[in-house]
């Protein structure tokens, strides 16, 4: 199960996702993303990202906006920042922006700087069209997209449900590796606070 979180005040946010598996008197976290930056004219603007996950140490990816780079307390390589980069738990929000801005732009190629713990990548979303999912909260029209594996780039296959009845929320994720072993997280719970935020 996992739980991701968002908050704003309108010009900078927090996001998180806390992946794990329940235990029966606990629960193991296997992967903890936590996010904060700003908002600015491209949408969610990063500027730290952390990651840790079982039995390893935690790294940070940096956005430095001010020198234009993107850097990684895990390696020494430095990426060019492209206007409108994202972090990995910052994407499925990213686009549930665009959806919300001008669902037309969904229409077409969706190309995203991702800065992942030792590299930016560019991560290519295309639509593959409209899907009723089954979910705890019901039958949802979602906007399915999907980023198909880069050969020489990333090997996974990730797909991205969008609700637009809820918001443009990611309401079911799903990552396909080349070995075939897959993960799907579809939604529960969505909780919204009082100030909407």
């Amino acid at each position: 199960s996992a739980t991701m979180t968002w908050h704003t005040d309108g010009s900078r946010y927090q996001a998180s996702v806390e992946a794990g598996v329940s235990l029966l008197v606990t629960r193991v976290n296997l992967l903890v993303l936590r996010s904060e930056g700003e908002i600015d004219d491209f949408g969610i603007a990063p500027t730290r990202i952390t990651e840790k996950r079982t039995r390893r140490a935690e790294t940070a990816t940096h956005f430095n906006r001010d020198k234009g780079t993107i850097t990684f307390s895990a390696s020494e390589r430095t990426f060019p920042l492209q206007a409108g980069a994202q972090d990995k738990a910052t994407v499925p929000f990213q686009l549930a922006a665009i959806g919300r801005g001008d669902v037309n732009q969904l229409g077409g190629d969706v190309d995203i700087q991702v800065g992942d713990e030792k590299e930016a990548t560019m991560f290519r979303f295309q639509l593959v069209g409209e899907d009723e999912l089954e979910t705890k909260l019901g039958k949802l029209v979602t906007w399915h997209l999907t980023r198909p594996p880069k050969p020489g780039t990333y090997s996974s296959r990730l797909d991205i449900w969008l609700a637009p009845g809820m918001n443009w929320y990611p309401v079911q994720i799903r990552n396909t590796e080349a070995s075939g072993a897959l993960t799907t997280q579809t939604v529960s719970n969505i909780t919204i606070t009082e100030s909407g935020k």
